[in-house]
């Protein structure tokens, strides 16, 4: 009998409660400031104000150097007691800001509730390089870890994952190792990609964002995209090395996408989710209502919902993984549920 698919994409039954909670935060994030990040005052402003840490963390912090290519790149690690994985997971800010410590409570809560080792690399930001330097330098990380990984914290078991630019990065990683033939490609278990711009193009949500849209304004949203790729028309910006939802997905591990409602990137995990399963993947996709960008680093009551939710997804993942960690493919279903082995 031929079945037909439902289009059910936003997360149900949440507390009537957390929603308004979320409202309220929102009403505070609508009074932020928006200084032209095109200008120096304007990217000083940012930088001061991405880090968003409002409990210490239970891990004690340390750290690694990793040789990039343009130095030494710094690596935050978070390390539990007898790790079952590693998860790489980028930073936020827009590429033009952010650093490791910024995702320090995060990052603790994670590696605590899953048992896996969260390493988070302190990449270098544009305009000072661009986009595509940036890749490089996360793709030597990823390349560091998968011959590291093991000696250093006793699993060769990676995940990848990150938040807003950090989400692309991911995504871009992944394909910049498949597209070179690494092996540790193969080693990469699962990704969570959350809230990231996936078409450098702008996909729909992004082309009609105005001057009101919650934390990433249309400005900001046109003026990071110039900082990191100066020069670049969309059809360059859309070149599937820099726009993970325009590349070829074969080969992708089982990935789970968060992303708000809100958000003006929310039609990039949309259809960057979409072009996973039609390409056989295993790709789950959350749009939680109310949510703004960014909102799970944000400590509010839907992000912890979100949260609780990216937890069990990897600790799904790590509880079906084969003992040699490769290549994980899918069928559609949800990686919270089942894992599909290829």
């Amino acid at each position: 009998m031929t079945t037909y698919p439902a289009l059910d994409l936003r997360v149900r039954d949440i507390d009537p409660a957390v929603l308004d909670a979320q409202r309220t935060v929102n009403a505070a994030i609508a009074q932020m400031p928006h200084p032209d990040v095109r200008t120096a005052d304007g990217l000083a402003a940012l930088r001061a104000s991405t880090a968003n840490n409002p409990g210490a963390p239970r891990l004690t912090p340390t750290e690694r150097v990793v040789d990039g290519p343009g130095g030494p790149i710094r690596l935050r690690v978070f390390t539990p007691d007898q790790p079952r994985a590693v998860l790489y997971r980028i930073h936020g800010g827009g590429w033009a800001a952010g650093a490791p410590e910024d995702d320090d409570t995060l990052n603790d809560r994670i590696a605590r509730a899953t048992g896996v080792v969260v390493a988070s690399p302190d990449y270098r930001l544009v305009p000072e390089i661009t986009v595509v330097e940036q890749i490089q330098d996360t793709v030597a990380v990823a390349r560091w870890l998968a011959r590291q990984a093991s000696g250093e914290f006793g699993t060769g078991t990676l995940l990848i994952g990150g938040i807003s630019a950090g989400a692309h990065l991911a995504a871009a990683t992944l394909l910049a190792l498949r597209d070179a033939g690494d092996p540790a490609f193969g080693m990469f278990a699962g990704a969570h990609l959350d809230c990231g711009p996936y078409d450098l193009g702008m996909s729909p949500s992004a082309a009609t964002a105005t001057e009101d849209t919650l934390v990433l304004t249309r400005s900001w949203l046109d003026g990071l995209v110039e900082l990191g790729l100066p020069g670049h028309t969309v059809a360059q910006r859309r070149s599937p090395h820099l726009s993970p939802a325009l590349a070829d997905l074969t080969g992708f591990p089982p990935t789970l996408l968060t992303v708000g409602d809100l958000d003006p990137l929310r039609d990039d995990s949309i259809i960057l989710a979409t072009r996973l399963r039609l390409a056989g993947r295993d790709a789950s996709l959350d749009i939680w209502p109310e949510g703004a960008h960014a909102f799970t680093n944000m400590a509010t009551p839907l992000g912890e919902i979100a949260l609780d939710r990216t937890t069990a997804w990897i600790n799904a993942i790590l509880d079906h993984i084969p003992e040699q960690p490769g290549l994980l493919a899918g069928t559609g279903e949800d990686p919270a549920r089942t894992v599909h082995r290829h």
